[in-house]
C-alpha cells in the first residue's frame, strides 16, 4: 500500500490550524470523552469542524484527541461519490447532516497512510444554542473481505454456468444432427416411401425408432432450456417481434402431433396487431411448451384455442401481453391442478416439464404463467409477460 503519511499530515495541519482557538463550549460540544461505546465516534458541527472524539476514534485515527479536535472531517474521512464518482466531503456532510440513521459507507483515513471501510451513521443533538452532528463509526474490513469472496464465488459460478451451457450446447448440436438423420431415414421406411418392407413389423419398428427418436430430441432441447434458465441466461437475443407470427411458427411445430391426436388448433390473433420486444426465440419455445401440453392431454378430435391481447400498463409500467391457449380436454383434478400450479409458482422445472420450464422463463422477464382447470371442462393456460422487456433481471 502506497503511504501517504506526509500528504495526510500536510491535510491534518492545514485543517487543524490554531485549536487553542476553539470556543470552550465547543471543545467540550459532544463531550464524548467519558461515553463506553462500542463504535469511535465523533461530535461535529454541520460545517465538518469535529468537537469531539472518543477514546475508540482517537484509536481508529491512531493519533490523540488534540490533534483531531478543530479539525474537519475531511483530514479523517472519503467523502461519498458524486455523479462523477468523485469523493465529495459535502455529499457526506449532507447526508451526515440529515441523521435518519442511515448507514453510510466510505473510507477512514489514518495518519500513517492506511485506510480501513467504515459505515457512518448519525444523529443530531442540540447542544445550548448549537446543532452538533454525533457519528457513529464502524470498522467494516472484514464484511468487506467476505463480500469479496462472496462476489469471487459468484463470478467462479457465473463462469462453470456459461461452461456448462456452452457444453450442453455444443452437445446438443452433436445430438441433433444424427438424430434428425435417424428420424428423417425411420420416417422414409415407416411411411415405405421406396417400395414396401416386406414385413408389416418393419414398419412398426421404424415408427418405433421415429417416436423414440423426438422423444430424445424433445430430452435435449429441454435439458438445454434448464440450463439456459439456471443461468438467467433465457433471453440472449432479445429484439422486436410479431407475436401472431410466433404462434403461427408454434402452430406449424405442433401440426404433425395435432393432426395424429385429431386435435384442431386455432388462433384470433391479427398479424402486426401485438409486436413485443424480448427473445422471441425463446418465447416460441415457451409457447410451443404449453401447446404441446394442451394437444398432448387432450381427448381425440379436440380443439386448441388461443387468443391474445395487450392491457396498459399503470403507474409507468410498460403494457403487458396476455396470452391464452386453451383446450376443451379432460382438465385436471382439484388436486392435480394445485401441485402443478405450485411446480410453477415454485420453479421446479428440473423435474415437472414443460409449464414449468415455461412459467420460469415468465419468472424471469416479470410475468407468470397461470393454470384453470376443471374435471371435464378442460384447461386455460393463461401466460402474461411485458411488451416490452427491460432486460433486468426479475428476482
Amino acid at each position: 500500500m502506497t503511504n501517504h503519511a506526509p500528504e495526510r499530515h500536510l491535510r491534518l495541519a492545514e485543517s487543524i490550524g490554531d485549536n487553542t482557538t476553539l470556543p470552550p463550549d465547543l471543545a467540550q460540544a459532544g463531550r464524548l470523552a467519558g461515553v463506553l461505546s462500542p463504535d469511535p465516534l465523533l461530535a461535529l458541527l454541520p460545517d465538518g469542524t469535529i468537537v469531539d472524539a472518543s477514546d475508540r476514534a482517537t484509536e481508529m485515527f491512531n493519533c490523540h484527541a488534540r490533534l483531531i479536535i478543530g479539525a474537519h472531517l475531511g483530514a479523517f474521512l472519503e467523502g461519498l461519490p458524486d455523479e462523477d464518482n468523485h469523493p465529495s466531503i459535502a455529499l457526506l456532510l449532507a447526508a451526515l447532516a440529515a441523521g435518519d440513521g442511515r448507514p453510510l459507507e466510505t473510507l477512514a483515513h489514518k495518519l500513517n497512510g492506511e485506510s480501513t471501510p467504515v459505515e457512518v451513521t448519525s444523529l443530531q443533538h442540540r447542544q445550548r444554542d448549537r446543532m452538533v452532528i454525533i457519528a457513529a463509526l464502524r470498522d467494516i474490513t472484514h464484511r468487506k473481505q467476505s463480500e469479496c469472496v462472496l462476489t469471487k464465488a459468484k463470478e467462479q459460478a457465473e463462469r462453470a454456468n456459461f461452461t456448462k451451457l456452452e457444453f450442453l450446447g455444443q452437445l446438443s448440436h452433436e445430438l441433433r444432427t444424427p438424430l434428425a438423420t435417424v428420424i428423417g431415414f425411420a420416417e422414409v421406411m415407416r411411411d415405405e416411401m421406396f417400395g414396401s418392407l416386406g414385413v408389416k413389423l418393419y414398419k412398426t419398428y421404424a415408427a418405433d425408432i421415429c417416436k423414440s427418436g423426438r422423444q430424445l430430441t424433445d430430452v435435449v432441447e429441454r435439458i438445454i432450456d434448464v440450463t439456459r434458465l439456471e443461468g438467467s441466461m433465457a433471453l440472449a437475443h432479445t429484439r422486436t417481434a410479431d407475436l401472431t407470427e410466433i404462434v403461427e411458427h408454434v402452430l406449424a411445430a405442433a401440426a404433425s402431433n395435432a393432426a395424429i391426436q385429431g386435435v384442431r388448433i386455432t388462433h384470433a390473433l391479427r398479424r402486426g396487431s401485438i409486436p413485443v420486444v424480448l427473445d422471441d426465440e425463446a418465447l416460441e419455445k415457451m409457447i410451443g411448451h404449453v401447446v404441446e401440453n394442451a394437444v398432448k392431454y387432450n381427448r381425440f378430435g379436440g380443439k386448441v384455442e388461443i387468443a391474445g391481447s395487450v392491457e396498459p400498463g399503470h403507474d409507468g409500467e410498460a403494457a403487458r401481453v396476455v396470452l391464452t391457449i386453451s383446450d376443451n380436454g379432460p382438465g385436471f383434478q382439484t388436486e392435480q391442478l394445485r401441485r402443478l400450479q405450485n411446480s410453477i409458482d415454485t420453479n421446479q422445472h428440473e423435474t415437472s416439464g414443460g409449464l414449468a420450464i415455461c412459467g420460469a422463463f415468465l419468472h424471469l422477464i416479470g410475468g407468470k404463467l397461470s393454470i384453470c382447470s376443471a374435471p371435464n371442462l378442460g384447461t386455460t393456460a393463461t401466460l402474461e409477460f411485458p411488451q416490452r422487456y427491460d432486460g433486468r433481471w426479475h428476482p
